[in-house]
């Protein structure tokens, strides 16, 4: 008599998708133990393997979304030597936070397990899908365990988090220090309200901005925005804006990557519908151009450029293109336009005065109508205070 078969156990969706999420927690977080000072309902997932699109959807189209928390954005930085990991922070089944973290060696040369210390950074992050301060904590509290089971010296983090709310306020109390020193060229932002109402938005001009404005129409000053997501017609223009941005470089003194490296992540961008590239035409001429982020509802000026024999003194060009940058975000449902930064790292915060080496940068930004606002800076943790301590030390020598 022939034994009987057993009925394989049909696995529900659900239950695939849990095995599914507990396989990423141990593939990013192996054993390590739950510190007393996490909310007990904290789960971290690992995202890393997740479709670009799904984790778009939470780390840069949500409200308070960010490029640099893109999946594009992390696989383009693997050509200069970071690992991408991403991760989704939950309390109970709610999500509340992601971050998209790059991770490298911390020194390779260290005897024993030292050698296995890596630095994490997460650029822009993490980006909070609530506000409130249970789900700041959850996100922070999530990070550290990240930091500790990737056996990091140091994790450095610097969100959007404007000086003085309760998220930047937050950051001492679950153990984050001011980095010593800055990773993000500028902590600044100008940020203009965009409303659908043409007559509207221009009450936020000042009399000389409408003025330039005016000025650019009637010597023929027209905008030009190129689709990022068209093969077709990207190439030309990428290449034509990538020497504006490398001339711009020169004069300024500011570093420019390697041109493939920059023309792959300006296309990536573009691809995953994150970016577009806009121009001053003049004379038939392109005077400036500038890439700019979508995050969430905001337009972020990311870099700019222009030839070196562009006189956009004359043309008043870049009045037009920005006044045309916001018509365009205000139609196609975005919220603000952020205008980019005013400070350097010499020259930190906003300007209060004319000896400010960018106080005509600030003046013509607000000009449109921008408010300024600071970022809270970088800041660390460091899970093992020694090493901790010796990496701040060594910064500061830097």
């Amino acid at each position: 008599m022939g034994q009987t078969r057993a009925r394989p156990r049909r696995v529900t969706e659900p239950r695939r998708r849990a095995a599914s999420a507990q396989r990423g927690v141990a593939r990013i977080i192996p054993a390590v133990s739950q510190s007393a000072a996490e909310p007990a309902s904290l789960r971290v997932v690992d995202a890393t393997a997740w479709d670009p699109v799904e984790w778009d959807a939470l780390a840069v189209r949500s409200a308070r979304g960010e490029v640099f928390q893109s999946h594009a954005w992390g696989e383009s930085k693997a050509r200069l030597g970071w690992r991408p990991l991403r991760v989704l922070f939950e309390l109970g089944s709610e999500r509340v936070a992601v971050a998209a973290l790059q991770e490298r060696p911390f020194a390779r040369r260290l005897p024993g397990p030292l050698g296995r210390l890596t630095y994490l950074y997460a650029p822009r992050g993490p980006v909070l899908l609530r506000s409130d301060a249970e789900a700041v904590a959850a996100a922070l509290a999530g990070l550290r365990r990240v930091a500790r089971a990737r056996y990091a010296a140091v994790l450095t983090i610097d969100p959007a988090w404007e000086e003085g709310s309760e998220p930047a306020v937050a950051l001492a109390r679950e153990g984050f220090r001011p980095s010593p020193r800055e990773v993000q060229v500028s902590r600044t932002a100008m940020l203009v309200p965009l409303r659908e109402d043409e007559g509207a938005q221009h009450e936020l001009l000042g009399d000389s901005t409408a003025r330039n404005i005016n000025k650019a129409r009637r010597a023929g000053v027209t905008a030009e925005r190129v689709d990022l997501a068209d093969p077709l017609g990207r190439e030309e223009a990428l290449a034509c804006f990538w020497e504006m941005f490398a001339a711009t470089g020169r004069r300024e003194g500011f570093i420019v990557r390697d041109r493939d490296y920059q023309l792959d992540q300006w296309r990536a961008l573009g691809a995953a519908g994150l970016a577009s590239l806009w121009f001053a035409v003049a004379g038939g001429r392109r005077q400036n151009g500038v890439v700019l982020l979508h995050c969430g509802r905001r337009l972020v000026s990311h870099v700019a450029g222009s030839p070196d024999d562009a006189d956009l003194r004359a043309t008043r060009a870049n009045h037009l293109l920005q006044w045309a940058i916001m018509r365009w975000g205000a139609a196609h449902g975005f919220t603000v336009y952020d205008l980019g930064g005013v400070d350097t790292r010499d020259a930190p915060g906003l300007p209060f005065n004319r000896s400010h080496p960018l106080w005509n940068l600030y003046e013509f930004k607000r000009g449109f109508g921008a408010r300024g606002v600071v970022f809270v800076r970088a800041h660390d943790f460091a899970p093992r205070p020694l090493l901790g301590l010796g990496w701040r030390l060594a910064r500061r020598l830097r």
